[in-house]
C-alpha cells in the first residue's frame, strides 16, 4: 500500500501571496465607500443651506409696494441679497462656485454648486481631485 503524497509545499504559498490582495482591495473599497459618503453628506448639507436661503429671502416683502398699492411681492435686490449672505455665511462643505437666485413676484429659487475635494479617489493617478455637488431650492411668499 502506498501513501499518497503531500500536498505541495506551492499550494500553501498562493494563500500567502493572495491575503495582502485581498487586504488591498478591502482597503481601496472602504477609500471609495469613504469618499461617496462625503458626497452625499455634502449634497445633504448644500441643500439644507440652499433651503434655508430661499426660505429667508422669500421673507423680504417689497414694503413700498404694500404702501402704494397694497400688493405683496417679494424685493427683488433684498431677496437675492438675503439668499447669498446666506450662502456666504454658511459653513459649506466645499469651496463656493456659484450662487444662482432667480426672484418673481411670489417666489425665490436658489441654486447652489460647491466643488468637494475628495480624500482618496484623488490618490489614483486619473482620480478626480474633486466633485461638484449642486443643490437647488424653491420658495414661495404666502401672504
Amino acid at each position: 500500500m502506498t501513501r499518497p503524497a503531500p500536498p505541495a509545499r506551492t499550494e500553501r504559498a498562493t494563500a500567502l501571496v493572495l491575503a495582502p490582495a485581498l487586504a488591498l482591495i478591502l482597503l481601496v473599497l472602504a477609500g471609495v465607500a469613504v469618499d461617496l459618503a462625503a458626497v452625499h453628506t455634502a449634497q445633504r448639507t448644500l441643500q439644507r443651506v440652499a433651503s434655508g436661503a430661499a426660505d429667508d429671502a422669500a421673507a423680504m416683502i417689497d414694503a413700498r409696494r404694500v404702501q402704494v398699492d397694497g400688493d405683496i411681492v417679494v424685493d427683488p435686490d433684498r431677496a437675492r441679497h438675503v439668499a447669498e449672505h446666506q450662502v456666504r455665511a454658511a459653513r459649506l462643505p466645499g469651496r463656493l462656485e456659484r450662487v444662482d437666485v432667480r426672484v418673481g413676484t411670489d417666489r425665490v429659487e436658489v441654486q447652489v454648486e460647491v466643488m468637494v475635494r475628495h480624500g482618496f479617489l484623488g490618490t489614483f493617478p486619473g482620480g478626480p481631485d474633486t466633485e461638484r455637488v449642486a443643490a437647488t431650492a424653491r420658495a414661495r411668499l404666502w401672504p
